[in-house]
């Protein structure tokens, strides 16, 4: 699910919502028919929503935002149940959400569009530590190498070099959770 583009004037995500890309060349062929007296009326999707990227780097921009807000999301959760390595699981959860804001500016810079879809996260689901601490690295893992495959096909110098760095960060998201999972054997 994702969720609203919000432009970058400041406006609040449900003011900005409908506000989020351009319109159809005629906006008369994309409006529904109006409700007939006394029925509510369907709730207007978000314009950024109805329609398809155009790009596929900017799709792939928008799952990676949404990927890493996840890994900020559950990182914090975590972070909030676990004694041991809290500290190390706040300091990833820090360094999520700074890759989400590097890729949600590289967003912006190609489309003029802010995308920040924090109000689509789900509460993750609470499992045990050892099985989370997994899944986090395997999730990092593959990452690492998605991100090293976008670089190879960015086609802007500034985007590879951003998909480079993020590529190592996780890399050493693998080091510090494998670090963590020594320390609480």
């Amino acid at each position: 699910p994702e969720g609203p583009a919000v432009p970058a004037m400041g406006m609040a995500p449900a003011a900005a919502s409908v506000m989020g890309a351009a319109a159809p060349a005629r906006a008369a062929d994309s409006l529904p028919p109006l409700p007939a007296a006394g029925e509510a009326s369907p709730p207007e999707p978000s314009v950024a929503q109805s329609q398809p990227e155009p790009d596929p780097r900017t799709a792939r921009l928008r799952a990676q935002i949404l990927e890493a807000l996840e890994g900020w999301q559950f990182y914090r959760h975590l972070a909030r149940r676990a004694r041991a390595g809290a500290r190390v699981l706040r300091t990833l959860a820090a360094d999520q959400h700074r890759q989400a804001r590097r890729l949600a500016a590289a967003y912006f810079l190609l489309t003029g569009v802010r995308y920040w879809p924090t109000d689509t996260l789900a509460v993750p689901a609470r499992t045990p530590l050892w099985g989370a601490l997994r899944r986090r690295h395997q999730a990092e893992q593959g990452a690492q190498q998605a991100y090293l495959a976008a670089a190879q096909d960015a086609g802007d110098p500034e985007l590879a070099q951003l998909y480079q760095q993020l590529a190592q960060d996780c890399e050493e998201h693998c080091y510090q959770l494998r670090g963590l999972l020594e320390q609480i054997t």
